[in-house]
């Protein structure tokens, strides 16, 4: 992950997760019923605080079973965000039963932080064990790592065919439980329902991950799947989801949200903010009623790309249609938003060219006529 986005050059057909990746994923993977166990065992059979030593012993043990179970957890989130933001074929397939995915849940992370036994203990004793598959619908708040997983999961879920029941609870899982990663959240989900590499190679006239795409008949099959996409309900899914990831950036700079959310603390932050901005560009590409758009002037782009989220901002997807009309072209500033972010950045890797591509749509020098 921190080549795609820190590299001086990165073609991301050279970027393979290592087999030891592989090979510790695949290891602690087999671990997780027994880990799941375990974690419910030992809730069990706590001793009282008058016996210190064995409390002691008890925790240590947990420290071990708990290191093991976050580690198969952030991998799965970490391969979960590399395979759909860049729509690549995820290293747990062949390593977890895909049709039945039911990793163990982490502790809270007061839990884990917690290093007083007594104190410790008092948490463990006021919450319950469980995995995946058994999140029940009373569950109301989850921590920034829990919530990962949850995102992870839910994404996951709308990809493959599992437990139709267990897919719509976490599906339609409350929003407080997203509070720390709506940024993450909308990322992938925006990526679900983007045609990604299609998108990639028409905006920039046939790169891809930083590779020229020679063959024409991909070229021209790439630009009849973006037009075909943006008159479809993903794309105004896919637009919903952009705009409300870029409207949550734009608010970031107010310190109180940033902490509140996951925006502005991740290496791919600036890869989703990129991907967004163009999903809006070719939502509103060749838009007939288009709002005529205004001279740009160095200082007014923010202004202007905030002026765009506010008039398309409708609480659900099925609204988009109603609002976008006139706006749905009204993306100058947008783009002129975020190429000025990337730039202040200084990322390498994917995001190379992306001030190039972002330049020629804001400045109507891209050869690309029509798509």
């Amino acid at each position: 992950m921190f080549n795609l986005f820190r590299a001086r050059s990165a073609k991301i057909e050279n970027i393979q997760s290592s087999s030891q990746f592989r090979i510790l994923f695949a290891s602690f993977a087999a671990d997780q019923e027994f880990l799941q166990v375990q974690q419910a065992s030992l809730q069990q059979t706590l001793p009282p605080p008058e016996v210190p030593s064995q409390l002691e012993a008890i925790y240590r043990r947990w420290i071990e079973h708990e290191t093991r179970r976050r580690i198969v957890v952030a991998m799965f989130v970490l391969d979960t965000l590399h395979s759909h933001l860049f729509q690549r074929q995820p290293c747990y397939h062949g390593i977890l039963a895909e049709d039945s995915l039911d990793l163990p849940f982490p502790t809270s992370a007061a839990t884990w932080d917690c290093h007083n036994i007594f104190a410790w203990r008092n948490l463990m004793t006021s919450q319950e064990a469980f995995s995946l598959s058994e999140l029940g619908p009373n569950l109301t708040f989850l921590d920034a790592f829990q919530s990962s997983l949850l995102a992870c999961y839910q994404i996951y879920g709308f990809r493959l065919s599992i437990n139709r029941k267990q897919h719509d609870l976490i599906y339609h899982a409350p929003k407080s439980l997203f509070q720390h990663t709506l940024c993450t959240h909308h990322a992938l989900a925006l990526s679900t329902h983007t045609p990604l590499h299609a998108l990639l190679i028409t905006a920039s006239e046939s790169w891809l991950f930083g590779t020229k795409i020679t063959d024409k008949i991909r070229w021209q099959a790439s630009k009849a799947t973006l037009r075909q996409w943006i008159s479809s309900d993903s794309a105004i899914k896919a637009t919903w989801h952009a705009t409300h990831l870029l409207r949550l950036s734009l608010q970031s700079q107010n310190e109180l949200l940033q902490q509140e959310t996951d925006s502005g603390g991740y290496l791919h932050d600036l890869w989703c903010l990129y991907v967004a901005a163009l999903v809006c560009w070719a939502f509103g590409y060749g838009t007939t009623k288009a709002k005529a758009q205004p001279a740009l002037l160095n200082d007014n782009a923010e202004g202007l790309a905030a002026e765009y989220l506010t008039a398309i901002a409708v609480p659900e997807c099925k609204d988009l249609g109603n609002v976008a009309g006139i706006w749905a072209g009204y993306t100058r500033g947008l783009l002129e938003w975020v190429r000025t972010k990337i730039g202040e950045m200084g990322m390498g890797g994917l995001l190379n060219g992306a001030e190039d591509v972002l330049f020629r749509l804001v400045e109507g020098e891209s050869d690309l006529v029509e798509f």
